[in-house]
């Protein structure tokens, strides 16, 4: 895409000032075209939205939604709806808008590209196009309701408005804004409203941030991958990828063969990627980034943690009591004799007389069958209200296992425009990292489906003989990136999500069973999500409301699975 020229610049700012009908402010947005050229139409409705609306209440909710992972589509859906209920009182004092609206809506039609091929901001701003031509577009149930959810009321004000996007992004997004009181460095970051090229062709609304302002360096807050060709040359999206969330462990050449090789059926338009949060530059700590966010959300977690660490080394004992007495003894049967692990009153004389010290009943955990444990985290950000809770959780599960000599490694995963991300905190060898995982944080979807092959793709290529997959999940699979199926001759395109969701993640959970990988889920969502949970893991799922249950619970399925290994 064309840079905008420093004289585009200024004409939109004289557009929007103009139609606001003062001059005495900076804009927080402009929009120019494909070509750098700075857009009338969208202009005036920046302008308009200050003029008609008290932008205080406007202006905070841009800056909290600003900090979250997905604001470029969030801010999107925002300003669309803002187009919609500004635009009758605008052209009541400007009866030109009507014209330069229609001859927009055009473009934005005879551009737009194959339903499938759209992500869900596209979709919706050319379904609201074609509505302006009095055309149909097509949009899918939740599309169309979220699209009259959006269609604010021109009676609303300003406050009103905002409570409706916080409505809007708790209900088809399981997002809760963060308070500007929770932002590091308490600073309302200026933006840029950029018409962009998709694959070569005009299209809609996408929002990039100056790092400075005035600086005309522009970051994207995040990434959709037709958005891609828009982007500076200079940063692709894997190192987009690498400055938010740390380098892959791969290589670019072991990186592709990973996705040939797990990048197929519904998931074959998708990506990959796998980290331990390690960055290039250590030292640095780039603002507006997934690293900011994540180190801030750490010290929550720690908090949290602290605050409850009476209950949480209590569930951690406990789990670890009962897991070791299934590592110990079998159906209450003698194991071995060894100088430690649990005292067989039995034996105790011989230590007195005979001075033996193998009077406990006990065995090398890694001798017996060989036996590694996976965690995997659901770090989408519909588990945002969870984070500090799901964190401690990990902990005390990892903890548990660590103290009883099981190798253990404990990863997150989420899926940010179209690529699953598997953060790694700690492996089957550094049992020192358990506290790493209070670096969980959560962004984006959850394609659970295409996370689960991953994580079983993993433990088979490893080196242990039995293998136990710990998913702690709301069981609720939901991605932007649609799922492909070719039952015939014609391919379709599914929304990632709700039922089509739940029978992905099962189908990749039966696979991994088939192929000896033993998986079991702790529900963190609610207790209705359980149904679907078990249609994903069968009865090999328990739902954690306290710490003190989830203890007791997942040492049960975890005691479950340790005696089959044992027979």
């Amino acid at each position: 895409m064309p840079h905008a020229s420093e004289r585009e610049e200024r004409r939109a700012q004289n557009i929007i000032w103009n139609a606001a009908g003062d001059y005495d402010f900076t804009p927080d947005f402009l929009s120019f075209t494909p070509e750098g050229a700075a857009d009338l139409y969208l202009n005036c409705i920046i302008g308009a939205v200050h003029r008609y609306y008290d932008y205080r209440p406007l202006k905070e909710l841009f800056a909290r939604i600003g900090q979250m992972p997905d604001a470029v589509l969030y801010e999107g859906l925002l300003w669309l709806g803002l187009a919609h209920s500004v635009y009758p009182a605008a052209k009541e004092d400007r009866p030109v808008l009507e014209t330069l609206r229609l001859e927009y809506a055009k473009d934005v039609v005879s551009c737009s590209r194959p339903y499938w091929d759209q992500e869900l901001l596209e979709r919706l701003q050319t379904a609201y196009c074609a509505r302006l031509l009095g055309q149909s577009a097509r949009l899918r149930g939740r599309e169309r309701r979220m699209m009259q959810a959006l269609l604010f009321d021109p009676a609303l004000d300003s406050r009103a408005i905002a409570d409706r996007m916080v409505n809007i992004l708790s209900e088809f997004f399981h997002c809760r804004l963060p308070g500007l009181h929770e932002s590091r460095t308490h600073l309302v970051f200026p933006f840029r409203l950029v018409m962009t090229a998709l694959r070569g062709r005009p299209a809609f609304v996408t929002l990039v941030r100056s790092d400075e302002e005035g600086s005309g360096v522009h970051t994207p807050v995040t990434l959709t991958l037709p958005i891609l060709l828009a982007r500076s040359r200079k940063q692709t999206l894997r190192s987009w990828l690498e400055e938010n969330f740390g380098m892959s462990v791969y290589t670019s050449q072991e990186q592709e063969e990973l996705e040939r090789i797990l990048c197929t059926e519904g998931h074959r338009s998708c990506h990959l990627h796998v980290t331990r949060g390690e960055y290039r530059n250590a030292a640095s700590k780039a603002q507006n980034t997934f690293r900011q966010t994540m180190l801030y959300q750490k010290e929550r977690n720690l908090s949290f943690h602290h605050a409850h660490l009476a209950n949480h080394m209590a569930a951690i004992s406990r789990m670890t009591d009962q897991i070791r007495n299934v590592l110990q003894f079998d159906d209450g049967e003698q194991l071995c004799r060894a100088r430690s692990g649990r005292l067989m009153a039995a034996q105790v004389w011989r230590g007195v007389r005979l001075h033996d010290e193998k009077i406990f009943a006990g065995t090398d955990p890694c001798e017996k069958g060989d036996l590694s444990v996976d965690i995997l985290l659901d770090a989408s950000a519909s588990q945002i209200d969870r984070q500090e809770r799901i964190a401690a959780q990990g902990f005390i599960i990892a903890e548990s296992l660590t103290r009883c000599r099981l190798p253990v490694r404990v990863c997150s995963y989420c899926t940010v425009d179209g690529c699953t991300i598997l953060r790694i905190f700690r492996d089957y060898e550094n049992p020192q990292d358990n506290k790493r995982i209070f670096e969980y944080c959560s962004a984006g979807w959850n394609r659970d489906g295409l996370a689960i092959r991953l994580a079983g793709y993993r433990m088979l290529n490893s080196d242990y003989e039995n293998r136990l997959l710990i998913v702690l999940s709301d069981c609720s699979p939901n991605d932007d990136r649609r799922y492909f199926s070719r039952k015939g001759p014609v391919p379709f395109y599914y929304d990632y999500g709700g039922a089509q969701g739940v029978r992905d993640a099962a189908g990749e959970v039966s696979r991994l069973r088939r192929r000896g990988i033993s998986v079991l889920a702790v529900c963190t969502g609610h207790e209705k999500d359980l149904p679907a949970a078990r249609e994903i893991y069968g009865n090999d799922v328990v739902w954690a409301g306290t710490e003190n249950r989830l203890a007791d619970a997942a040492a049960y399925l975890i005691r479950e699975k340790l005696r089959r290994f044992q027979t």
